[in-house]
């Protein structure tokens, strides 16, 4: 990764250490973050370093010349304005360190210096699919309960792309930042989605994820171009070495997107209905030249037993 450097320059010397200490735990940056407390601080540090990046207290008085070489200046200011007379830009400081930061990378990727947080990878990371033509059988729990047992030793990133993921159950209801605007973004395939990831992501038991979309149309329009473009961008532009996709049916391309996962698991079950479902899906695979995916699917055999006051038979799963 690039060796580029952020200053924080505020008098509040207590605030500066806690919002560099933040920005510096961010395990996607690239940058190397320091603090100083005036002006004249920040021409001494330029003299044994440059300063590619500064966040400075917008009453901080620089002399002519003093920021010239410095690429990018951002300011922390009192005021909730979004569009300053001096059109100097501005980051409310007063905010969750989190909203800084969103505030931050949003800034940094509209200026053009994405690139500066891109994660150059030695390896692809590895894509796990969750898909199975049978519902009900706790797709989504087992995608989750994998995911969250794989980011106790890497990084982790769980995609949901079903139309109904069950906001306010497992995911917390976002209604803005969520899945829609990434996928945006792959509409796009412009800019770093890994950058843009990591001011959505929030975390359940140590793994990312990014919560789903709030309406199905938005996943619906999503080509099999754009969804491949995205996860390829993820795999080789951010800071996750698993990628966990837990797939609907309402996805285009389903078959060209579990066919570049590494792994696929596949959600069965023994009962009469489950077993016909299965075998439409194999003939489906098969004619359309998918038969290799077929064979490769791990299979996750799901009893699901049902409660009945005359007979413990196993009921049908739709």
């Amino acid at each position: 990764m690039s060796g580029k450097n952020l200053v924080i320059c505020d008098a509040e010397t207590e605030y500066a250490a806690r919002l560099a200490e933040y920005l510096g735990g961010k395990r996607d940056l690239s940058l190397q973050v320091k603090i100083c407390e005036s002006p004249e601080q920040v021409l001494s540090m330029r003299r044994d370093t440059k300063i590619d990046i500064l966040l400075a207290d917008e009453n901080m008085k620089f002399t002519e010349g003093v920021l010239d070489s410095i690429q990018e200046v951002m300011y922390l200011s009192v005021f909730e304005t979004s569009a300053p007379p001096d059109h100097k830009p501005r980051i409310y400081r007063y905010q969750s360190a989190d909203a800084i930061y969103t505030c931050l990378v949003d800034g940094l990727t509209a200026s053009g210096m994405g690139d500066l947080w891109a994660v150059r990878k030695k390896n692809r990371g590895q894509l796990i699919g969750y898909y199975s033509p049978i519902r009900r059988l706790g797709q989504t729990s087992q995608a989750i309960k994998n995911g969250i047992q794989l980011a106790k030793k890497s990084n982790v990133l769980y995609l949901n792309m079903e139309p109904y993921a069950g906001i306010g159950g497992h995911f917390a209801d976002e209604k803005e930042r969520n899945l829609s605007m990434l996928l945006y973004y792959a509409k796009q395939e412009t800019g770093n989605p890994g950058l843009l990831i990591t001011t959505l992501v929030q975390q359940m038991s140590g793994m990312d994820y990014i919560p789903p979309v709030t309406y199905p149309e938005d996943l619906k329009t999503v080509t099999t171009e754009e969804w491949l473009w995205l996860l390829r961008e993820i795999l080789e532009r951010s800071i996750y070495d698993v990628l966990i996709l837990d797939i609907g049916d309402c996805i285009q391309g389903i078959f060209d997107i579990l066919q570049s996962c590494d792994q696929v698991y596949m959600m069965t079950s023994g009962d009469r209905l489950a077993v016909s479902k299965l075998c439409q899906y194999e003939e489906t695979l098969c004619r359309h030249g998918y038969g290799s995916l077929w064979e490769r699917m791990i299979r996750c055999d799901v009893r699901r037993s049902i409660k009945n006051k005359n007979t413990g038979a196993a009921g049908s799963v739709s």
